[in-house]
């Protein structure tokens, strides 16, 4: 049966095989309800018999106007034509359909509407919503205390915690709604304005403008790299599929030296498909943050003293094994949170601002990987900092604080470790104590030279720093020293200038008069000026 006039938040129905079918699932309106039954949720004009579970499932409801006979309410919304469908979401018109209406046509159209407005019911399951397809629409959502939760729960979502006063917020804005387009269909990309949704910002512990963060499994990623549209797509897209990387027991020994943590999953053929299911999705959760690989190799499972099923993490030297169900997702989520972080960090350009700037001391690690002394170095160093730690009680650390252990590539870091520590690569590998807030370091051992990279060496090191026999020594040149007064003395005078433009400028201007009156020549008084004329004119006579 063809409908007549159509008005509605969903899709005119253009050909249904049962009037009756139609009718239950979309409901007729009249003038009197019209408005409260649009304003508080999306309406959609709908495929009525293939949908009309979507009112209880996800909070649609659908609906069908005669203009024959509401021909007020059709004029008050601007019908001109019929069929028209209209979506309407909280009482406003949201878009008008304006391709084919067809069958196929129509429900792509209620289907993509259906993903970017889902509205779900409390006590509903996510199972009993379905399928809901992923940024449907290529667009940026704004999210706010009634959407953020309700909405997130069908990820994955990149999300951009942001102020509409923030600069950096703004120059990104053209490039997030780019992002949107290039990740239509992949992963949703949404917005939260942090000035008038202070909870979920709160919630989600934003550090600053704009924050970016990928949400899914009920767990969040913090982006930190480039926001360029080519890195922020690469990411989202790398975090939205398993990471598990292959290995076998010829890569152990490369694993190790390469990553602070690696984890580890054995299995073969008579493993449960859940639980490699359930460590696909931990390489999605921890995505860029650890490194996980997979192996059905026998003879790496015995290197590594471990049967089939199993999870182990490489560390600093050490083995570490998971003894818990690996069915148990939350158990296995936490024991790699627990796990993850090393004891002696290798600096990133991603992290490398991120720790150094961080209050306290650091023992710094400068190797140079291509040196074949680099390999016992990390390890001495790595063996250090356990020994370091047993003994922790028996210390007197710097300021209260326990030393952190890093280390740095300094073959990326060159003209950093020859202007703050004087060092060449060529006296790599060395050991230094560094606290980067204050620009200090202690540089020399008792006998004023680089200390070994050896374990013993090491502990007396930082002994005798904790004892105050050494004397630290700024990591800033005397240009570097000069610069920094001369900004520190200044930085006042920016500050008001920038806080009180006109008033800056007013002084500036009258300072600047100042000058130029105490410097400009004196005019001479009125008759020493005539005197001065007679003189020069007879002179010009005399000449004459």
């Amino acid at each position: 049966m063809f409908m007549r006039g159509i008005l509605s938040a969903a899709i005119a129905i253009a050909a249904c095989s049962s009037s009756a079918h139609a009718s239950a699932a979309s409901k007729n309106l009249v003038e009197s309800d019209f408005d409260s039954y649009v304003a508080d949720e999306p309406v959609w004009e709908q495929v009525a018999v293939e949908h009309k579970d979507w009112k209880r499932t996800r909070g649609f409801k659908f609906a069908e106007v005669d203009c024959l006979a509401q021909g007020g309410l059709c004029e008050d919304h601007d019908i001109v034509s019929y069929p028209t469908t209209m979506l309407y979401y909280k009482g406003k018109v949201v878009t008008k359909y304006t391709k084919k209406r067809t069958l196929e046509k129509l429900t792509e159209f209620v289907e993509d509407m259906g993903s970017e407005y889902i509205n779900v019911p409390e006590g509903v399951s996510l199972k009993e919503v379905g399928d809901v397809k992923t940024n449907a629409l290529g667009l940026v959502v704004n999210l706010d205390n009634e959407s953020f939760y309700r909405r997130t729960a069908f990820g994955p979502w990149l999300v951009e915690y942001y102020a509409p006063w923030c600069g950096h917020c703004q120059a990104l804005a053209p490039i997030y709604d780019e992002l949107a387009t290039q990740l239509k269909g992949k992963v949703n990309v949404a917005k939260v304005d942090c000035t008038r949704n202070e909870d979920i910002c709160r919630k989600q512990k934003v550090p600053g403008y704009p924050t970016i963060k990928l949400h899914q499994f009920n767990s969040e990623i913090e982006y930190n790299k480039h926001r360029t549209l080519e890195h922020m797509t690469q990411f989202a897209l790398g975090a939205v599929v398993p990471s598990v990387k292959p290995m076998d027991s010829n890569d152990l020994e490369n694993i190790k030296h390469q990553n602070d943590v690696s984890f580890v999953y054995i299995h073969d053929s008579k493993t449960n498909p859940e639980i490699t299911s359930l460590i696909d999705t931990q390489s999605q959760v921890f995505y860029d943050q650890i490194s996980l690989y997979e192996s059905s190799d026998a003879a790496l499972a015995s290197e590594l003293s471990v049967s089939s099923p199993g999870l182990v993490a490489l560390k600093n030297n050490r083995l570490y094994k998971y003894e818990g169900s690996l069915t148990d997702d939350q158990a296995v989520r936490k024991w790699i949170v627990e796990t993850r972080d090393p004891l002696v960090i290798t600096l990133t350009p991603e992290n490398t601002g991120r720790i150094l700037s961080k209050r306290g001391w650091t023992a710094l690690g400068l190797f140079d990987p291509s040196k074949p002394a680099t390999v016992n170095a990390r390890h001495e160093l790595i063996e250090t900092a356990y020994k370091y730690y047993e003994t922790i009680s028996e210390r007197s650390p710097l300021d209260g604080q326990p030393l952190r252990f890093v280390i740095l590539d300094a073959s990326l870091w060159e003209n950093y470790v020859r202007g703050a520590f004087n060092l060449e690569m060529s006296q790599l590998p060395v050991v230094v104590v560094i606290n980067s807030r204050e620009e200090i370091f202690y540089p020399y051992g008792l006998n004023g030279h680089n200390v070994p990279v050896e374990e013993e060496a090491l502990l007396n090191y930082f002994t005798h720093i904790e004892s105050g026999i050494l004397v630290p020594k700024s990591m800033l040149s005397t240009v570097q020293k000069t610069f920094r007064f001369v900004q520190k003395q200044t930085r006042p005078v920016v500050k008001f200038a920038t806080e009180r433009p006109m008033m800056a400028l007013f002084i500036a201007t009258a300072f600047l008069l100042a000058i130029m009156r105490r410097f400009a020549p004196e005019a001479p008084q009125e008759g020493e000026a005539k005197k001065k004329e007679g003189e020069e004119g007879g002179k010009d006579i005399k000449q004459d």
